[in-house]
């Protein structure tokens, strides 16, 4: 402003602070537009969670343990605990007044113990303690101790854990003892959000580190001369060990040596990470996995239940909360809980053993502890399941109820099997066929290659007649209900294209006395089935009305006159082709398998399809269940598509006699018969001695069943001419 335009009765230091009211308001106006556009940023970059967790994120939990690690950080400042040193001559000593040789026979003390380093040096926050909670030293109880014990002997470790098991803090522990006494390592901390790792996990580590004497503890970048890396999420030692925090994105920069990923189930979008990490540690690197239970996931779950089947490389770790000293006080083992048959047992200081083999043997742990944390969760069942009892089922959102799948593992599910056939000894068998039995086999066919898989359920039907007692307006009357129940008598899953699945279901269909065929035409795959069946001359194929024009196109020859029962019982007559089209059945279809195996109508006997089940769960929309990312359903849909048609569609259609004419072009001679029983008969099963069957993908039928049938043709020839 020019001097001759400035107002003589406003002072210049008024002038100043105007324009600094000024400069404050848009600066503040910019923080908000900023703030908002990197708000609706990441609201458009982040992908939807693969797996959202049932019980949702404890905000005021997470403000507690906040709150507790700042008051923690207080108390440090204010002065920590010196440690207390048993020299080798007896003498109790300060750690800041032992001698060099004392401090060198004491390096390699810890160096060799790593449980004496972390009971001796070591210190947490005990809110427990004190009127507000006090620094203490870290005395860790027995299955602390074991853990820290098999992350020695183990190079990849899998723990499932409860809730304030103190496992992490362990584990944190552990790895500032393997940065501190091993030279070249590279440590990788691993959380679903970088802040995580940072902020608590790694944090934690570097103040146990730090909290240590100035001679036993290596040196970072600010306490030496060297140019070492000293970040937050990354620190380089003067051993030349690395301490890195990262999020569940990747690995940028590092080949770790141990990967520590905590709360691994968590984790959106784990087996994306796991599947770019697991390079990096084939080198000789180490991993541990640590975390609560959040359903079947694809990592956590798939990689802790495949340690206990000894199917990976991982030691499993089971840690139970009433071995925890501070939560298992007063405790007692409860049978029938809650019932007039009700059975207490106290426990008498049991140890790990018993106390497993009683949870085995179906008793219950509780404990006033226990009992104030259900009442804390409102009674939720899957809550407590999820952070206490350390159960995969009872914490996810399975389509099949936990009890329903416990009821199929151990009552129904059979291992082993009673017989195996077919070249790959993929066909599972558990019942020879019957003669007089009814069978229906559901058909879901893949590409042959990739991950899904192409499946037979052939299935059992036995027809009841139930008697029920029904009131209406009053009156009760006995009518009289038929029910099938279903049983798994085989099961076919491998990697096979259509046409060779339609062999396989064509020899074991015979078998099983013509059993009824249902094939899942709705990707495209089963229609090559169906047409490779029905030229077989196999003749109890499944029809229904499809209204897909692809396939309607594709099936156009194989069309039957059929008649179709509507709601308010009118009989209208359509068309049908072979096959059966899921589209908008989807629901209705998964929702009859799930009815059927609630009510016991159907006995599954396959722990392929058990396994299936498992990481089938509900979702939201109109698809109602699907498998989680990284597992299947193959079986799955087979056996639901069986029991929707033996139940619903068998009933609503009914088809012509009339044989089309594409299937009178596939009739097969009885030499064709013969000469697939020669290639399914050849060569030997896995077991009773039965003969394997040699259907191959490259195998061609040395007969033209046309060719050798064309005389019975010639009027059809005729007809199409004109």
């Amino acid at each position: 402003m020019e001097e001759g335009n400035r107002d003589p009765a406003v002072p210049d230091y008024c002038r100043v602070l105007r324009f600094l009211y000024v400069l404050v308001f848009i600066v503040n106006i910019y923080n908000t537009m900023s703030l908002n556009i990197d708000v609706n940023l990441k609201l458009e970059d982040d992908d939807s969670p693969e797996h959202v967790p049932v019980v949702p994120y404890d905000i005021q939990r997470e403000r507690d343990k906040e709150a507790t690690r700042k008051l923690a950080e207080e108390l440090r400042k204010k002065g920590s605990i010196e440690p207390i040193v048993v020299t080798k001559e007896g003498i109790a000593k300060k750690a800041s007044e032992l001698t060099i040789p004392e401090q060198e026979y004491e390096f390699v003390r810890c160096a060799t113990n790593p449980i004496y380093f972390i009971e001796t040096y070591l210190t947490i926050f005990d809110q427990t303690q004190g009127k507000a909670g006090l620094i203490v030293p870290f005395k860790l109880f027995d299955f602390q101790k074991d853990l820290i014990r098999t992350y020695i002997d183990n190079r990849f470790v899998v723990a499932n854990k409860y809730r304030q098991a103190g496992v992490s803090t362990t584990t944190c522990a552990y790895i500032a003892w393997y940065v501190m006494f091993n030279s070249n390592r590279q440590v990788a901390i691993v959380a679903d959000k970088l802040e995580t790792a940072r902020d608590e996990i790694m944090s934690d580590v570097v103040l146990f580190i730090e909290g240590c004497p100035e001679w036993l503890r290596p040196k970072t970048g600010r306490e030496n001369e060297k140019n070492l890396k000293d970040t937050q999420k990354l620190k380089i030692y003067d051993n030349n060990s690395k301490l890195g925090a990262f999020s569940s994105k990747g690995l940028r920069g590092m080949t770790p040596t141990l990967l520590f990923w905590d709360e691994t189930a968590w984790t959106e979008k784990g087996d994306k990470f796991w599947t770019s990490a697991k390079p990096t540690l084939q080198t000789g690197g180490a991993a541990i996995m640590v975390s609560t239970p959040s359903g079947l996931d694809a990592v956590f779950y798939k990689t802790f239940d495949g340690a206990r089947r000894e199917e990976n490389n991982f030691k499993a770790v089971e840690l139970w909360w009433y071995n925890d000293p501070r939560y298992n006080k007063n405790l007692v083992w409860l049978k029938n809980k809650g019932k007039e048959n009700e059975i207490r047992l106290l426990d008498e200081n049991w140890d790990n053993k018993k106390r497993i083999q009683m949870a085995e043997d179906l008793w219950e742990a509780s404990s006033p502890w226990f009992e104030e944390q259900v009442r804390d969760a409102n009674g939720d069942m899957r809550k407590i399941s999820q952070e206490l009892l350390c159960s995969f089922l009872g914490s996810g959102d399975n389509f099949v109820a936990e009890e329903y799948l416990l009821r199929i593992q151990e009552h129904e599910a059979i291992v082993p099997i009673l017989r195996q056939e077919y070249m790959d000894l993929n066909m599972w068998i558990w019942e020879d066929p019957l003669p007089g039995e009814k069978y229906i086999m559901g058909i879901d066919a893949s590409p042959g290659h990739g991950e899904d898989s192409s499946t037979i359920n052939i299935l059992k039907v036995m027809e009841t007649i139930e008697e029920k007692v029904i009131t209406k307006n009053d009156k009760s009357k006995k009518v009289k209900i038929r029910r099938n129940k279903v049983y798994q008598v085989a099961e076919y899953m491998g990697k096979i294209v259509p046409q060779v699945l339609a062999e396989v279901a064509y020899q074991f269909g015979r078998r099983y006395n013509n059993a009824y065929a249902v094939i899942d035409i709705t990707g495209g795959y089963g229609v090559q089935t169906v047409e490779k069946l029905l030229e077989f001359g196999y003749e109890d194929v499944h029809y229904a009305e499809v209204t897909h024009k692809p396939s309607r196109d594709r099936l156009q020859g194989y069309i039957k006159k059929g008649q179709k029962t509507m709601p308010d019982g009118l009989v209208i007559n359509v068309d049908l082709i072979p096959g059966f089209f899921i589209g908008n059945t989807r629901p209705s279809v998964l929702l009859e398998m799930q009815r059927a195996i609630h009510m016991e109508d159907v006995v599954i006997r396959s722990i392929r399809l058990l396994n299936e089940l498992k990481t089938f769960v509900t979702i939201p929309g109109n698809r109602v269940a699907d498998h989680k990312r990284s597992f299947h359903d193959d079986s799955i849909m087979g056996l639901s598509i069986a029991l929707y048609v033996l139940n619903f569609d068998m009933a609503r259609y009914k088809q012509s006699k009339g044989i089309t004419e594409k299937m009178l072009n596939a009739i097969m001679t009885v030499n064709d018969f013969a000469e697939m029983d020669r290639r399914m008969n050849s060569g030997n099963t896995k077991t009773n001695n039965f003969r394997k069957p040699m259907i191959s993908p490259s195998s061609v039928s040395p007969l033209n069943p046309y060719m050798a049938n064309a005389w019975l043709f010639d009027g059809i020839k005729q007809k199409n001419k004109r």
